[in-house]
């Protein structure tokens, strides 16, 4: 029997690197700090400092790295497994089938995959607050928590006045399942922690209290935008493959801006902070990228309009677990646009979302003749959502039957002579 592939002008070259595209895990157990021996073989190591131009200078925008795309393990790592942990996830896994839900893990993505991505760039830092003040006073931008007139503060951060002003019969309170976030009057960026605080000292730490909607106005009036999921990890990773942290596999508390003690009413400050940090504190990885793993939540392009995904954790999340969020390369949260909050900022970065280089994937059972089935369309949807977004938006858009076969499913198939590539129009190729 001979299948009939529509091939999709999309994200990959069919059959190509294949092997790259495997889960690998450390074959010597090595758990070193700049752990090289596990790199992605499929995938070009050169991250290239971009000079940033006149204008950018002007705007005081962070330095950007252009890095090569490639494949490379995407979401929550297998050698991050504690010891029965895979066995949990596998009963787990079989009733979260019987509901249709997701299972996610303690870093709260989900089981990893693989993705590939195109050439891109990114900033080597979070947004700063002194960035953030320059863009405000260029625009006179008003984010949406000056708008909405309050925002959240982590009580540990907090003066005695704000917290009893929360608890007041005037107050906004808490998060009834997280009390230790206040409902803040008058917090937002520039007054990270309420009225009496201030951004003294503080002008290289992150800027905080941002939303979705407030990230996007940055990056457009800085002629750059968010990156996407998949980006923003394969940047974390710092082309390390497989790997919980972005310099191996050594749970290293003194490498992050996490938390550390009695989560959350005591923190030992054995990383030196308790908050925020500045951009650009502990070394990067080998992209040269500083705090892709806690000091603050970053936004990502991904998610819908009413919910969208931020990256990495931030310092209420500790590098075991045992409080909030496993701190780790692939640490994911989905949260509504127009929140923010004290541990929420964000990055930019730049480059074309659509490939432009004629790179291929089989679909099997594909009609491309039907609606939305154009290659422009396509290609953004696998260029935003990967391989988890290309088939739930075939499901959508009424292509049940659609397949997306992995360059390995496609080369056995190649191989076992079962198949036929045609192009859109429907003729043998």
């Amino acid at each position: 029997r001979r299948l009939g592939l529509w091939a999709a002008v999309l994200a990959w070259q069919a059959g190509q690197r294949a092997s790259g595209a495997v889960l690998g895990t450390s074959d010597d157990g090595s758990s070193g700090v700049n752990d090289k021996a596990h790199r992605s073989q499929s995938e070009t190591r050169d991250a290239e400092p971009v000079p940033l131009s006149e204008e950018e200078a002007a705007k005081t925008l962070s330095p950007q790295v252009k890095m090569s795309g490639g494949w490379f393990t995407y979401g929550s790592s297998i050698a991050d497994e504690v010891e029965g942990e895979s066995e949990a996830y596998d009963a787990l896994g079989k009733e979260a089938l019987k509901t249709g839900q997701k299972l996610f893990r303690r870093d709260g993505n989900l089981e990893n995959t693989w993705a590939r991505v195109k050439t891109f760039s990114i900033d080597i830092t979070a947004v700063s607050n002194s960035q953030f003040q320059k863009f405000v006073r260029a625009t006179k931008y008003k984010t949406d928590a000056e708008k909405f007139e309050w925002s959240f503060v982590l009580e540990y951060l907090a003066s005695k006045d704000t917290v009893d002003a929360v608890d007041g019969e005037s107050g906004y309170g808490r998060v009834k399942d997280a009390p230790h976030w206040m409902a803040v009057q008058g917090a937002y960026w520039r007054r990270p922690e309420g009225p009496g605080s201030s951004l003294r000292g503080r002008a290289s730490h992150p800027v905080t209290h941002v939303s979705y909607n407030d990230a996007k106005a940055y990056c457009e009036w800085a002629g750059r935008r968010l990156p996407t999921e998949r980006e923003w990890e394969h940047a974390a990773r710092g082309g390390l493959e497989d790997e919980p942290f972005p310099w191996g596999s050594a749970a290293l508390s003194n490498r992050m801006n996490g938390w550390t003690g009695d989560f959350p009413s005591a923190n030992d400050l054995s990383d030196g902070f308790d908050g925020t940090c500045p951009v650009d504190t502990f070394l990067p990885n080998d992209f040269g990228l500083y705090n892709m793993v806690g000091n603050v939540w970053e936004w990502v392009e991904a998610g819908s309009e009413q919910e969208r995904v931020v990256r990495g954790g931030s310092y209420i999340d500790t590098i075991d677990g045992r409080h909030n969020h496993a701190l780790r390369v692939s640490s994911r949260q989905v949260v509504p646009p127009d929140s923010g909050g004290g541990s929420t900022g964000f990055r930019c970065a730049s480059g074309d979302l659509v490939n432009s280089d004629r790179r291929e994937i089989a679909i099997e059972g594909l009609d491309p003749g039907a609606d939305g089935m154009s290659q422009e369309k396509l290609q953004k949807v696998i260029a935003e959502g990967g391989v988890e977004g290309l088939t739930r938006y075939l499901a959508e858009m009424g292509q049940p039957d659609a397949k997306v076969l992995t360059p390995g499913e496609l080369k056995k198939r190649q191989k076992e002579g079962d198949v036929e590539i045609r192009d859109a129009s429907g003729s043998g190729g």
